[in-house]
C-alpha cells in the first residue's frame, strides 16, 4: 500500500482542522456556537472532497481507529496515519500560538468539560455518544457507500450538529488530534484523558457495529472502485 500521498493528505488535513476549527474558537465569541461548529465542519467537507482520492481523509485519528476495528485497514497502515494526524493537530496548534501568543482567549481552542454543566463524566458520555455517530456516519457513507458523492457533507456536518448540541458544554471535539494539538499548545493536559478514552470508546464501538453488522451488507468492490480503494488508506 503506497502511503506517502495519504499521510501528507492526512497531516495537511488534520492541520487545517486544528488551525481554522480551534482557531474559530480562539477569535469567536463564546456564543458564536453555530459560527464555529460550521467552520469544523466545512473545513472536514473540503478536505475530504481535496483529498478523497489520496486518502480516506479522515483527519481524526479516532475514525482510523474505527476503520481498524472494522477490519478495513491494517494496523501497521492505520499506525502511520494515527501519527500523521497527530503531528499535523499540533502543528496547527502551535502555529495559532505562534499568532496569536500565550495570552490568547479561550486556550487557543484547547476543549474543556464546562462542570457548571455537567460533570466529567458526562463530558465523557457526550463526547464517546459524538465520536460514536460521526464513526459510524463516516463508515457507512464513505466505506459502505451510502452516500455516494455526498458522503464529505454527511460527515462534516455530524461534527457541526454535534458540536452545535453540546459545543458549549465539551467542545465536541470527536478527536484526539483536535483535543491533543491545542492541549499542547496551551499547556493544559488535566482533561486530556478523559477526551482521549471517550472518544476512542466512541470509535471502537462503531467499529464494532460496522463489522458485525453493517458490513455484511456492503457491495464487494470492482472495477475501478477496488484500484481506487487500494491506492488510498
Amino acid at each position: 500500500m503506497r502511503l506517502g500521498k495519504p499521510l501528507l493528505a492526512e497531516f495537511i488535513g488534520t492541520f487545517a482542522l486544528v488551525f481554522i476549527g480551534a482557531g474559530a474558537v480562539t477569535v469567536l465569541a463564546p456564543n458564536e456556537t453555530v459560527a464555529v461548529a460550521l467552520a469544523h465542519g466545512f473545513v472536514i467537507m473540503t478536505f475530504a472532497y481535496a483529498f478523497g482520492n489520496d486518502s480516506r481523509s479522515y483527519i481524526n485519528p479516532a475514525l482510523a481507529i474505527a476503520g481498524l476495528v472494522a477490519g478495513e485497514h491494517a494496523v501497521a497502515d492505520v499506525i502511520q496515519v494515527i501519527v500523521a494526524q497527530l503531528l499535523g493537530g499540533i502543528a496547527g496548534a502551535a502555529l495559532l500560538a505562534f499568532v496569536y501568543g500565550a495570552g490568547a482567549p479561550h486556550h487557543l481552542g484547547a476543549t474543556l468539560i464546562d462542570l457548571n454543566r455537567t460533570t466529567l463524566l458526562g463530558g465523557f458520555i457526550l463526547e464517546a455518544i459524538g465520536t460514536f455517530f460521526l464513526a459510524n456516519t463516516v463508515l457507512n457513507t464513505a466505506i459502505r457507500g451510502t452516500a455516494g458523492r455526498l458522503a464529505p457533507f454527511a460527515i462534516g456536518m455530524t461534527v457541526s450538529f454535534c458540536i452545535m448540541a453540546f459545543g458549549s458544554v465539551t467542545g465536541g471535539s470527536l478527536n484526539p488530534a483536535r483535543t491533543l494539538g491545542p492541549a499542547v499548545a496551551s499547556g493544559d493536559y488535566s482533561e486530556l484523558s478523559i477526551y482521549l478514552a471517550a472518544q476512542v470508546l466512541g470509535a471502537v464501538m462503531a467499529g464494532l457495529l460496522y463489522r458485525f453488522v453493517w458490513k455484511e451488507a456492503a457491495p464487494q468492490a470492482s472495477g475501478a472502485a477496488a484500484e481506487s480503494a487500494a491506492d488510498g488508506l
